[in-house]
């Protein structure tokens, strides 16, 4: 299931009514201290080629050559991610925000998730009260937010794309969609934990129904922005927009191409991306037990 529709994503609305709940009396969380001089550690990354403030143009990274992009043959093959990248269907149930993950809260509006999802967003009000799923919430919008500013609306839309999906078309299955997937899990593995943001990514698109091109996009990209902020732990969330951004630039993710395939990021101009035919996958990884705790 794509993170892509805010404003009719019920969970969103629900979790930020609990932001906007906590948001006077929560304290903010603190900054990951960088590595100073002398200590050990990972130095932050830095990536040439972009300042991390303008929008994202199309076409490859400055100083590359437009002629040559990134070989196939150092990269995955691309059907056995689509194969490799499912997973089987969860349950689902109606969840709404409790207090300390078992008290009612009065007239809190519920959402329908999978089970697994719902099992640790009540672990999360456990070990983080209302607080974690407000940060959870505020990690999704910046997500969104970030992606829409730099992977802005193209001006005009493929002629193979239905008119009546054009709108979907916009936020699923091309570069927007690859980096916001990508930085969401980034974010969430610098706030939660790499095993947390797994278990939870995954179980997300566990949903009955979601197609088999688009799950194994987002899986992948998910996998792509926590790998991202394993290896640079001290980078700040501008950082690590930097660094999926050049991701994506650099073909390191994966989006849906005209025909609805998956295709590289860097063999797929900006604005040219296709749209998933529908069809569900069948199988795939086992669903996660939501058992990994949140950091």
């Amino acid at each position: 299931m794509s993170m892509n529709v805010r404003g009719g994503d019920s969970v969103t609305k629900i979790l930020q009514r609990v932001s906007n709940a906590v948001k006077d009396i929560a304290k903010p969380a603190p900054a990951p201290q960088a590595a100073s001089t002398g200590q050990s550690g990972q130095a932050q990354t830095r990536v040439p080629g972009w300042d991390g403030t303008s929008s994202f143009q199309a076409g490859p990274a400055r100083g590359a050559n437009p002629a040559t992009p990134a070989p196939t043959a150092s990269r995955p093959d691309l059907g056995q991610i689509q194969r490799d990248y499912q997973v089987k269907d969860d349950e689902t149930t109606k969840w709404s925000p409790k207090g300390l993950g078992f008290i009612p809260i009065p007239f809190a509006p519920e959402a329908e998730v999978t089970k697994t999802e719902a099992k640790m967003l009540d672990q999360l009000s456990v070990s983080q009260g209302l607080y974690g799923l407000k940060k959870l919430n505020d990690i999704k919008e910046k997500a969104f937010a970030e992606a829409d500013r730099l992977y802005p609306t193209p001006g005009s839309v493929p002629g193979n794309i239905p008119e009546d999906r054009r709108g979907e078309w916009v936020g699923n299955d091309g570069h927007r969609d690859a980096f916001r997937h990508a930085y969401w899990n980034a974010l969430m593995t610098r706030e939660f934990g790499a095993d947390w943001t797994k278990q939870f990514a995954t179980a997300h698109e566990a949903l009955p129904g979601n197609p088999a091109t688009r799950e194994a996009m987002d899986l992948y990209n998910n996998e792509v922005g926590r790998q991202i902020a394993i290896d640079n732990p001290n980078a700040s969330p501008e950082e690590l927009a930097t660094l999926v951004q050049q991701a994506v630039t650099d073909g390191k993710t994966v989006v849906l191409d005209s025909s609805g395939q998956l295709q590289w990021s860097d063999r797929v101009a900006y604005g040219q991306h296709g749209l998933t035919d529908g069809t569900p996958g069948n199988g795939g990884q086992d669903v996660p037990d939501g058992s990994a705790s949140a950091r």
